[in-house]
């Protein structure tokens, strides 16, 4: 059901404004969704280093509106945080974002051993091992991969069996980013089909070269390559 730029730019200062939720998880292209929006001039704000997550734990604590703070934009992507002693899945709180803003929420996922096999090598880039090790005790009580493997099926699972059991079909759309096209985005968002141009994937699971690389580049390194080089890299190296 396309949405009209007056309902989703709250109509030059009248009526509602359409917000847009990513409530998957990390790792099923909360990047390439945030660049998809802020490309087709819907202000998205995509992780902000940890501060939206942790924003939206504290303003949810105080019994305040979820996103305040971030009152500028209309959309929202990778609300989660990931770190050796802490973690907070912003995602998860879609019934309380759905009561303050009403809004569209996409379910983004991929298929689900493709998704475990990339949040776990994510974890173990982002922390190392010892602080992959460390949030997996705190998050699942296990450092044992069988197991925490088994832990984010059954996360997964769960969430989008309740998202689905809750979330009506209207206000829901379910985005396979590894086969669906991107014209279904667009349709839902309620922008011209053209723009499904804006939508690729930005960071692709890596294939044995592209992890070794990763694995052996220092962060500090990497954060100096600029994206002109770093995503056409990626792309070349990407799992097939």
């Amino acid at each position: 059901m396309p949405v009209n730029s007056e309902e989703r730019h709250g109509g030059g200062g009248h009526g509602p404004r359409m917000r847009y939720f990513q409530i998957g998880f990390q790792k099923c292209g909360t990047t390439a969704i945030a660049a998809f929006f802020n490309r087709c001039g819907i202000a998205c704000v995509h992780h902000d280093h940890g501060r939206l997550a942790r924003r939206m734990r504290l303003n949810l604590a105080a019994g305040a509106r979820p996103l305040e703070g971030y009152e500028e934009y209309d959309a929202f992507t990778n609300m989660n945080l990931t770190a050796a002693d802490d973690w907070f899945d912003g995602n998860r709180h879609y019934e309380a974002l759905r009561r303050e803003y009403g809004g569209r929420f996409i379910l983004n996922a991929r298929p689900v051993e493709n998704w475990v096999q990339s949040v776990m090598a994510d974890k173990r880039a982002r922390l190392g091992r010892r602080g992959a090790l460390e949030h997996y005790e705190l998050r699942f009580g296990t450092t044992d991969p069988a197991r925490v493997a088994e832990c984010w099926r059954a996360l997964r699972e769960a969430h989008h069996r309740e998202v689905r059991a809750t979330l009506p079909e209207g206000i829901l759309l379910e985005f396979d980013i590894e086969s669906d096209p991107p014209e279904r985005l667009c349709d839902f968002v309620g922008v011209a089909r053209s723009c499904a141009r804006h939508y690729r994937l930005e960071n692709p699971s890596m294939n044995g070269l592209g992890r070794l690389a990763g694995a052996s580049v220092p962060l500090a390194v990497k954060r100096r390559v600029p994206d002109a080089v770093k995503q056409p890299l990626k792309r070349l190296l990407r799992a097939r």
